[in-house]
């Protein structure tokens, strides 16, 4: 029995091992993702979304919910969420996926171009008119 144990705990040991070198093999391999995603970040422009854009595209998103006469409940029936949910995207105090998005867009029936020209800056659509 005793031997037994033994080659248990040197089993085990020899696993943790093995789990640390792929972890330090993971590590290195993510330094260089990191390193080859700073140096990409470097080259493109900087973009960052105000507060303000973030503002008016939620503002868009309850608007858009109200004119498609649909409540809260109703929203969050359909994202399979709760209300409340719907209600910390709309106030920009919850995180809103890609996905979910998808489904209020076809679900409001509004066009793209209504929640996200909230980024586009008005010296642009000053030229464009």
């Amino acid at each position: 029995m005793h031997s037994t144990g033994v080659y248990r705990r040197i089993q085990a040991s020899s696993r943790v091992k093995s789990r640390k070198k792929e972890h330090l093999k993971r590590s290195g391999a993510q330094k260089q993702a990191d390193l080859e995603v700073k140096s990409l970040a470097s080259v493109l422009p900087q973009w960052k979304v105000s507060k303000k854009e973030k503002e008016y595209f939620y503002r868009a998103l309850k608007t858009a919910r109200k004119e498609a006469g649909l409540t809260q409940a109703e929203v969050a029936k359909k994202l399979k969420r709760s209300r409340s949910h719907i209600s910390k995207i709309e106030l920009g105090q919850r995180r809103l996926f890609m996905d979910e998005f998808l489904i209020l867009y076809r679900l409001y029936g509004k066009p793209t171009i209504y929640f996200y020209s909230a980024f586009i800056k008005s010296n642009l659509v000053e030229q464009i008119d």
